[in-house]
């Protein structure tokens, strides 16, 4: 089963290389609104947050990247860094320390973590509270620096096919394994978003995927961004080194990038594969017409009757790019099957989905995956009910309905 499943990953790669619920605390979404312009301005900038102070060894250095995106009044950040997760509170003193630095709104600054396994905020791996403040205050500054770099710009958004991992669930006997799985959902596409200035030149690549990056794991325990930093080198070497290269993780809750533990060879060709398919994303992206940045916010309440600890609140948010392109966020990680729905159902010609955005609510399984009762896997420990698939569907839709509505 694994020799099969390797052969047909790395066929994939190589193919890859070649081409109810409540809205709270309003009845409504909360809708953002600012004014049309007729030029989009971007700016963006990086900086390295290893921080020895947690994890001495170091593999490749962890970095938050920023990209500020202006219309008329309104702007947005995006920041990425590679790290674990974030959970609700760090999220919202990193959101808090942005804002006062820039002025952006709150409910346009997206903490995007890339859920490197190899960094502070999974695996026990904790994050110190004096690194905690440091971090705060280094990505104000660094998105105060996106922002004073901004100039005029084309947005240009772009999709290609492209696979580094596989589903991670297998049933055998009658319970649910961490074991490749060659007929369970995965993403197998890589979304773009590029800033480009007046000249052409590249201000910065914003690219998203679904997998775990989890190849290089437990095979070191130096600290590192897994294959997320590897496609960014990558990524210079092909493009060069004028443009901020970042990345955003997609629906990977049940996604593993392959191989699990494989190591350092084997992130590095992973890495490779992602950025090759990037490159090929920009060759026939399509531009984004100016417009509105507008966002909305939804929290779903997910029932867990088991826990007896009452329903889990569940924060969504969108951002518009214009009247075609909207940001999805979600606090959760969520499986593969979701991304693949929004695709279908939304009423926009291209949304991204990022996971585990501004805060970590739990794993959000399918509604087949929490029938599955104890045989379902550690993803499906949180004890959900198997109706929060429907809850969060309806959800997404409703906002990013909202949004859509709101700008015809």
């Amino acid at each position: 089963m694994t020799h099969r499943i390797a052969l047909a990953l790395v066929a994939m790669v190589v193919a890859a290389a070649g081409c109810g619920h409540d809205v709270t605390p309003h009845e409504e979404p909360i809708v953002n609104e600012s004014a049309t312009e007729t030029l989009w301005l971007a700016g963006a900038a990086e900086t390295v947050i290893t921080h020895v102070k947690d994890r001495p060894e170091v593999y490749m250095d962890l970095y938050a990247r920023a990209l500020v995106l202006s219309s008329g009044e309104q702007q947005v950040a995006i920041v990425a860094m590679d790290l674990g997760t974030v959970n609700y509170a760090l999220s919202g003193e990193l959101i808090g320390a942005i804002h006062a630095a820039t002025a952006i709104p709150q409910e346009n600054i997206l903490i995007c973590p890339s859920q490197t396994h190899n960094a502070p905020g999974v695996d026990d791996r904790a994050m110190a509270r004096e690194s905690q403040q440091w971090l705060a205050g280094t990505l104000a500054e660094l998105v105060k620096t996106a922002a004073g770099n901004a100039q005029p710009a084309t947005l240009r958004v772009g999709r290609a096919p492209v696979q580094i991992g596989y589903n991670r669930r297998l049933m055998v006997d009658g319970q649910i394994v961490m074991e490749p799985n060659p007929d369970g959902a995965v993403v197998p596409w890589v979304d773009t978003l590029a800033a480009r200035d007046a000249d052409g030149e590249l201000i910065s690549v914003l690219f998203s995927h679904a997998a775990h990056p989890v190849i290089v794991h437990w095979s070191s325990d130096a600290i590192g961004p897994d294959f997320p930093g590897y496609a960014v080198n990558h990524l210079r070497n092909l493009l060069g080194d004028r443009g901020v290269f970042m990345f955003a993780q997609g629906s990977c809750g049940n996604i593993n990038g392959y191989p699990l533990r494989g190591g350092f060879a084997a992130c590095d060709a992973a890495g490779l594969a992602l950025a090759v398919a990037v490159t090929e994303a920009l060759k026939d992206d399509q531009p984004v017409a100016a417009g509105a940045l507008r966002s909305a916010d939804m929290t779903v309440s997910l029932p867990r009757p088991a826990t007896g600890q009452g329903d889990l609140p569940f924060p969504m948010r969108a951002v518009t790019l214009g009247d075609e392109l909207c940001v999805l966020t979600l606090t959760g990680e969520m499986f593969a099957e979701y991304q693949l729905w929004v695709e279908d159902a939304s009423p926009f010609a291209h949304t991204f989905v990022f996971n585990h955005t501004n805060g970590l609510s739990a794993y959000i399984a399918t509604q087949a995956d929490y029938e599955l009762g104890d045989a379902g896997g550690y993803e499906c420990q949180a004890n959900l009910d198997p109706s929060v698939e429907q809850i969060v569907r309806d959800g997404m839709l409703d906002l990013l309905n909202e949004l859509k509505s709101s700008r015809d």
